[in-house]
């Protein structure tokens, strides 16, 4: 530390103005972190199963959910709606519907006790357990097909109150 007051003055309000001129990166850590984490799961899964596809799907969805989350920060209304169809779109159109891949429970069951490392595996294991575990509960909410479906329903507001003791 400098002795000299003014020399001190000098190096606080430097620190400073470098300070506030990182504050507005802090927006983008979410983000790249959640990018980041998806292209780890997928280089690895992409090496270590020998198929390209796992490095082309974990790449489209972290940067999906990395896209919704800074518009989400930047306040823009619609951000979850669009991370939502994006990955929703993916894997109901693409891996549903035309690679033939069973993403609910069923099939989740069905390639496990199989003892086959297929996608619905891979998304229970990613969006079920250790999503939620690591991000929280609003992981599904904010990209599963699912909730992107129940969004779209016209149903937002219930007709009547929620009955005492059921749920």
């Amino acid at each position: 530390m400098p002795s000299n007051p003014k020399i001190l003055k000098e190096m606080i309000w430097r620190n400073g103005v470098m300070m506030t001129k990182f504050k507005g990166l802090k927006k983008f850590m979410l983000p790249v972190m959640m990018w980041l984490i998806f292209e780890i799961i997928a280089i690895t899964l992409w090496l270590t199963m020998q198929n390209i596809f796992y490095l082309f799907n974990f790449s489209y969805i972290g940067t999906s959910i990395a896209i919704g989350c800074l518009m989400f920060q930047l306040r823009y209304k619609y951000a979850r709606r669009i991370a939502q169809f994006l990955v929703g779109s993916y894997m109901l159109v693409y891996l549903g519907w035309m690679c033939n891949e069973n993403m609910q429970i069923e099939g989740f069951w069905y390639y496990l006790f199989t003892g086959v490392f297929e996608a619905a595996t891979i998304h229970y294991a990613v969006a079920k357990i250790f999503g939620p575990f690591i991000f929280g509960r609003g992981w599904c909410g904010f990209a599963c097909w699912t909730a992107m479906i129940l969004d779209l329903l016209p149903y937002k507001i219930p007709q009547q109150p929620r009955k005492n003791g059921v749920g």
